[in-house]
């Protein structure tokens, strides 16, 4: 058999192939690897691969996305918040191209970002229900929502002591620290700091360890608060993992997330005692439930007033009318005592043994003592006898008997 040029069997290759899928766009889902972005040149070359459970790779082949469909990466991270990164699976419109000098690559012409979202809910829906198979007594479903134990943990009445969890010196960190030391009413709060790693492989690891690290320190913290700045889906992988989940779930202080996302809701975000958005909106939440009992004191002051003011009016009243009553009880009283004195005095005046003897009556008296039976006398006895308007002195003359 006679050799051909490699040229030829190149340009045979090109025609097959151009025959086969020319002007022909083909959906395949692949996954990402090596890719090489060029954002100022407005072109990206990557590795699709194709691998099995055990993630041995079945398949491998070019690609890249030229200029005129350099959009598709920037739709795709608007419509999924996911990151054009690698070991993304992906469903992917392309066109096979084959070049003599090149060789053979795939030009992608569309993302579906569909199926992407779709992938990451059923990831997500997965761990949770692992998390309620697994752990019953820490996250269960109720009316279609899920109820943690972490989030039947009482709130305290106002925030005070705080952990904070966050990448040290990150945005994140700073918009929280910030927001809370200006809020507009002076309320001071105290903040331990558990600075970590909050993105990336094994950032779960590191916020458990620090979760891990609050519940052992013993100290009555209000409320664990987890922030982060805004980023990509994929950075926010550790929010969405089991062990994350499990930990948030039985977390015996209540956790506020405001891990800086505006698209999804993360595992972290459904599980843990209350989720915002930001972190400048974690600490403003803490600034407004403070605010809330601050208010909720000034009108229970204000109602107190009110009815001390009303209890004091009525006491006074009550005072008035039985001091009313008590001077006439009083006056009626003090009347009918000087009615009673002024019978007894009428009474003692008759009484007096004056008035007595000026009626005619005498006291018999012998020795300055008064008799007042005839027995007592004995003949010879000397006796007074007192009248109105003298005394008498007499002699007996004879026994009584």
């Amino acid at each position: 058999m006679s050799p051909i040029r490699l040229s030829d069997l190149a340009f045979t290759l090109e025609a097959v192939l151009d025959d086969a899928f020319g002007q022909k766009a083909i959906w395949v889902i692949a996954e990402t690897s090596d890719i090489k972005n060029y954002p100022d040149r407005g072109y990206c070359f990557l590795t699709l691969v194709e691998r099995e459970a055990g993630r041995e790779t079945l398949a491998k082949l070019d690609a890249c996305i030229w200029r005129r469909n350099y959009h598709t990466i920037k739709d795709f991270e608007r419509a999924t918040g996911v990151a054009f990164a690698r070991n993304i699976q992906l469903l992917l419109q392309v066109a096979v191209s084959f070049s003599p000098v090149y060789g053979l690559r795939l030009e992608i012409l569309q993302i579906d970002p569909s199926y992407t979202l779709g992938n990451l809910e059923r990831e997500r829906q997965a761990v949770l229900d692992a998390l309620v198979q697994n752990h019953p007594e820490l996250v269960w479903v109720e009316a279609g929502q899920y109820i943690t134990a972490n989030q039947l943990v009482s709130r305290p009445a106002v925030f005070q002591r705080l952990a904070l969890i966050a990448a040290p010196g990150s945005d994140g960190w700073r918009d929280f620290r910030h927001e809370l030391a200006q809020n507009p009413y002076g309320y001071a709060f105290i903040v331990d700091e558990y600075l970590t790693q909050i993105q990336g492989k094994g950032a779960e690891k590191a916020i458990c360890a620090q979760l891990e690290q609050i519940q052992a320190s013993t100290i009555p913290y209000d409320a664990v608060v987890i922030v982060r700045g805004g980023g990509s889906q994929l950075d926010f992988g550790s929010f969405d993992t089991y062990q994350m989940g499990k930990t948030v779930a039985g977390f015996g202080i209540p956790i506020l997330a405001g891990i800086g996302h505006e698209r999804n809701v993360s595992i972290t975000d459904m599980l843990c005692h209350e989720s915002v958005k930001t972190p400048t909106k974690a600490a403003a939440f803490l600034i407004d439930h403070n605010r809330q009992f601050e208010e909720s004191c000034l009108i229970l002051r204000e109602r107190l007033t009110v009815v001390a003011r009303e209890a004091l009016q009525t006491a006074r009243e009550q005072v008035d009318s039985e001091t009313e009553r008590l001077r006439f009880v009083m006056h009626n009283y003090f009347r009918d005592r000087h009615t009673d004195l002024t019978e007894k005095a009428v009474t003692i005046r008759h009484l007096d043994p004056s008035n007595v003897l000026r009626r005619g009556y005498a006291l018999i008296q012998r020795n300055g003592s008064i008799i007042t039976k005839r027995s007592a006398i004995k003949p010879g006895d000397t006796l007074q006898i007192q009248l109105y308007d003298g005394q008498v002195t007499v002699i007996s003359e004879q026994s009584a008997f």
